[in-house]
């Protein structure tokens, strides 16, 4: 039931009250990297990059492809919409930092190489060096494999 409620908002783009009953879900099913997927952009949503990236992580740990081959139309995936507002950002004062992570993890839904830019520009500058690391590590070596193939 919540996670139903959570993807009605979710749809709506209310991300903020999705957010809600997609942690109440996770709750019952620990393991579902649906409802994590759609938490990273309800995080990211709401300004917590930090627990957007630790689910990010989390995913990226055990099959990237979970996020890689999402569909922006068919999963109904924000991110393309999401990605021109946090681009714009980086031109202002703010930190650099959140904004590197959070392109990473957005442009992975839908451009990995863009994705892998935005975290080797993130290593430089995240508190978050030994994650960013493994998670390049993890998207280099699909690059990798793919190529031998």
């Amino acid at each position: 039931m919540s996670e139903m409620l959570g993807n009605r908002y979710f749809l709506a783009r209310q991300f903020d009250k999705a957010l809600q009953y997609f942690e109440t879900a996770l709750e019952q099913a620990p393991d579902n990297y649906r409802i994590k997927k759609r938490l990273i952009i309800c995080y990211v949503y709401v300004g917590q990059i930090e627990r957007a990236l630790s689910f990010f992580y989390d995913i990226v740990k055990v099959d990237p492809f979970i996020i890689i081959n999402t569909d922006p139309y068919y999963d109904d995936c924000p991110c393309l919409d999401m990605i021109p507002d946090w681009e714009s950002r980086l031109n202002g004062e703010a930190s650099k930092k959140e904004i590197y992570e959070t392109l990473g993890m957005l442009y992975l839904f839908c451009e990995r190489k863009k994705s892998i830019e935005y975290f080797r520009k993130a290593l430089n500058e995240t508190s978050y060096k030994a994650t960013i690391n493994s998670i390049l590590k993890r998207l280099n070596a699909l690059n990798t494999m793919k190529s031998h193939l």
